[in-house]
């Protein structure tokens, strides 16, 4: 049958097209009126806004109908005069078109039956991105509930996994776990021995708890965070490891103590160099650098060793050098300005009044040093320098003196300064300065001024000098030449005053030892053997002097024992000196000044120490001897043979004790001396003992001094440390065995003397050499002498000998 075309009639209600087997009840507004009128139009059902009448799934354009075809020609029927009429042809069924997303279905009720396709609607574009928004935030909170909350939650109340201390593993544990582990592995630290080395070697050992070295394990484990741990801890925890810093109690006080302790025995100062006078001939001291413990990397190096454990680790020391202000170059250039001021006497007038300053008095007050710029300028002493004259310009009853001590009925008395009347020595320090860079001239017009006393009254009194707090004798044979020069060291240094802080020195009390200061010949040590030298026995005043202000409470600055042991003086506390370059030397740590006086007999010389008593009582405990060397046997064919008896070798230790109110309160380190064995000598040719003429053997530069020059007076100077050059004589000694310290440290200033090499690598023959002709500047360390003014004078002399 021939497809009839689409209807052009429109289409019925879907409703009413479908001819339903039972009757439907159409709802009363969907029924047609009951008698419509002819002709009339039905009214339209108005319906809600956004209310279509179409049933669900059906579109509005599958009711429009389609557009007809065009109409063909007509064409004359073949029976017909007519064109004829034919239906146009049907088009292609269009199946409803449908949106969404296909899914099969199959029925629940039968299994075997066909899935059946259905069109899901896709949902709105908003409604995805919400959806793609929760899942995404869901897996968020899923792996933040595992990555974090739970791990953090095990972590809750614990110390953070990869935490150490020092290397000691807490992490993982409670504060409780913790602080136990951090005890464990510190505590007893404090009570083991802390070694400390210098370049390697040992050099000392203490228990840290003696400086109040502690493990703080409260504050330590406070420091790591137990609580409910944040992100990042967490992450800290599975990423990294953390390292908390031990926390260490310390005494400061102590530690800065002990540190100050093991800086005595290694510090060093720089020498200065300078330009001295040997006689009248300039001769450069060179300068030399000093080293110095670095006080603050110590107390580091301390700590890291406690917290390391002492008994595996030790504190390494640093030492710094210290610089000298000057090289040695910069005084090559000052040499012809200091001969060209010893190059002849220089007068000084007052109108009428003329006084004449030598050439050796010159050399014996001036010095060239280094100022804290580096350049180097002349140091005259024009006070020390004109006090033997300048009475002559002044007059005795005009000239200033000093307030002084004397000894009345056991007790100290002051006889009282007095102003004068003397040389502006500012005025004649600038003529000589300008003397010596430019020349001219050597007469030199100076003018008076009221001059202040070195020392006053209301100065005197409050130095506290009441009591005599130190007192040492030695003895020797009668009428031997040494006896004089160790009566006139004796009364060099009677008098003195050493004000608190300030250091004594023997070698700048007493000068060089001259024939022209009241020094002779004597005898001496010269390496092992016995010899004739100038100014032999002036050793046994120093130990004389040492012991008292050892038995006083003085402060040890320098000292050098001898080789081998004199049997007249105490094992391990006596003293060598050699002028200029190793003295004797301490310093009045007190707060009270220190009067020296002294007293010698034709068999004895005695040294009085007197200012106000810190401990009750001060003592030397000495130990036995041991490790005892017997000597050898020399015989000596040498015309000047001096015989020696011999003696062992051995070694000693002395310890400083000091006690107040019946109790120990202070000990020195032990100080531990080695003798060596001194030779027994046998002369062949009959030499003696007490020979000291012609026959026995004499240094060859013991020479008589024939300028006479007036007696020193000790003024504040400073000391060169240990001149030693090229243009220096060699230094000789009383065979010195190294600087021991009066507090037991057992420090060697001037470096140990081995082998007969003294602490310069020079043979140890005990000669003086003159330096300067009077014990000229010494350094920083100073010591304010005053003496009497009877004292009052210059010094001078050439070229000295060693002192034994």
């Amino acid at each position: 049958m021939r497809n009839a075309g689409a209807s052009i009639d429109p289409p019925p209600d879907p409703f009413a097209a479908v001819r339903p087997e039972t009757p439907v009840a159409l709802p009363a507004d969907r029924k047609a009126p009951a008698d419509p009128t002819p002709g009339a139009t039905p009214p339209k059902k108005k319906l809600p806004r956004g209310v279509t009448p179409l049933p669900p799934g059906v579109s509005p354009e599958m009711l429009i109908p389609p557009a007809p075809p065009p109409k063909p020609a007509a064409t004359p029927g073949p029976s017909s005069g007519q064109p004829g009429t034919l239906p146009p042809p049907s088009p292609p069924a269009q199946p409803w078109p449908m949106t969404g997303t296909a899914r099969v279905r199959w029925s629940m009720d039968d299994p075997d039956g066909q899935p059946s396709i259905i069109m899901v609607p896709e949902p709105p574009p908003g409604k995805s991105r919400l959806r793609r928004f929760l899942v995404v935030a869901g897996g968020l909170a899923l792996l933040f509930l595992f990555a974090y909350v739970v791990p953090a939650t095990f972590m809750w109340g614990k110390v953070l996994p990869g935490t150490h201390v020092a290397g000691v593993e807490i992490g993982g544990l409670t504060e409780t776990e913790a602080l136990d582990r951090v005890h464990a592995r510190f505590d007893g630290n404090d009570q083991q021995d802390l070694s400390l080395l210098l370049r390697g070697r040992p050099l000392d050992k203490f228990k840290p708890a003696e400086v109040g070295l502690a493990i703080d394990a409260q504050s330590t484990v406070a420091e790591a965070e137990t609580g409910f741990p944040a992100p990042a801890d967490v992450l800290q925890a599975f990423t990294g490891e953390q390292e908390l810093p031990l926390k260490i109690s310390t005494n400061h006080v102590k530690l800065a103590q002990r540190v100050r302790k093991i800086a005595k025995t290694i510090d060093r100062p720089a020498r200065e160099g300078r330009i001295v006078y040997e006689g009248t001939r300039p001769r450069v001291i060179p300068p030399r650098e000093g080293v110095a413990l670095d006080r603050q990397a110590t107390e580091e190096a301390i700590r890291r060793a406690f917290v390391n454990g002492p008994a595996s680790s030790a504190a390494t020391l640093t030492v710094v050098t210290v610089r000298p202000k000057a090289s040695q170059e910069a005084f090559a250039g000052f040499l012809d300005d200091a001969r060209r001021a010893v190059s002849g006497p220089i007068t000084l007038t007052n109108g009428s009044q003329r006084a004449v300053l030598s050439p050796a008095v010159i050399a014996a007050n001036l010095v060239f040093e280094p100022q804290q710029n580096g350049m180097v300028e002349p140091k005259f002493d024009a006070r020390k320098a004109v006090g033997g004259v300048e009475a002559g310009l002044v007059g005795v009853t005009q000239a200033p003196r000093a307030a002084r001590f004397v000894i009345e009925n056991g007790a100290p008395k002051l006889v009282p300064a007095r102003a004068g009347r003397g040389i502006d020595d500012a005025e004649l320090t600038s003529a000589l300065t300008r003397l010596i860079d430019q020349g001219g001239s050597r007469t030199i017009p100076v003018s008076l001024a009221i001059t202040r006393p070195s020392l006053t009254d209301a100065e005197a009194l409050k130095l506290g000098v009441k009591e005599k707090v130190g007192e040492f004798t030695t003895s020797f044979s009668c009428c031997a030449a040494r006896v004089t020069n160790i009566q006139r060291a004796a009364r060099l240094v009677d008098g003195l005053v050493v004000r608190p802080g300030d250091t004594f020195s023997l070698n700048e009390a007493i000068g060089a030892p001259t024939v022209a200061r009241g020094f002779i010949a004597a005898q001496a040590i010269e390496d092992d053997h016995l010899v004739i030298a100038m100014g032999g026995g002036v050793s046994q005043f120093a130990t004389t002097m040492y012991n008292a202000a050892y038995f006083a409470g003085m402060d040890d600055v320098e000292h050098t024992t001898h080789t081998f042991h004199v049997v007249r003086y105490p094992p391990g506390r006596d003293a060598a000196v050699e002028y200029p370059d190793q003295d004797l030397r301490w310093k009045n740590g007190t707060e009270h000044g220190v009067l020296i006086t002294t007293a010698s007999t034709g068999t004895s010389v005695t040294v009085n120490l007197w200012s106000t008593r810190t401990y009750d009582k001060i003592e030397a405990e000495t130990s036995e001897r041991t490790a005892v060397t017997q000597p050898e046997t020399v015989t000596d064919d040498d015309p000047r043979c001096l015989p020696m008896g011999g003696g062992p070798g051995f070694t000693v230790t002395v310890t400083r004790v000091f006690s107040k109110d019946g109790e120990v309160v202070r000990r020195d380190k032990p100080a531990t001396v080695t003798y060596e064995p001194q030779r027994k000598v046998v002369c062949q040719d009959g030499g003696s003992l007490g020979a000291e003429g012609s026959g026995p053997r004499r240094r060859p530069d013991a020479k008589p001094d024939i300028a006479p020059t007036p007696d020193p007076t000790p003024l504040h100077r400073s000391k060169p440390d240990n001149p030693t050059g090229d243009q220096a004589p060699e230094p000789m000694s009383d065979v010195p065995n190294g600087n021991k310290r009066l507090d037991g440290s057992g420090q060697n200033n001037g470096g140990q003397n081995k082998g007969g090499q003294n602490k310069n690598g020079s043979p140890n023959r005990y000669t003086n050499g003159n330096q300067n002709g009077h014990g000229n500047s010494r350094g920083s360390q100073s010591a304010m002498l005053t003496a009497p003014a009877a004292r009052n004078g210059t010094q001078s002399g050439h070229s000295g000998n060693g002192r034994g």
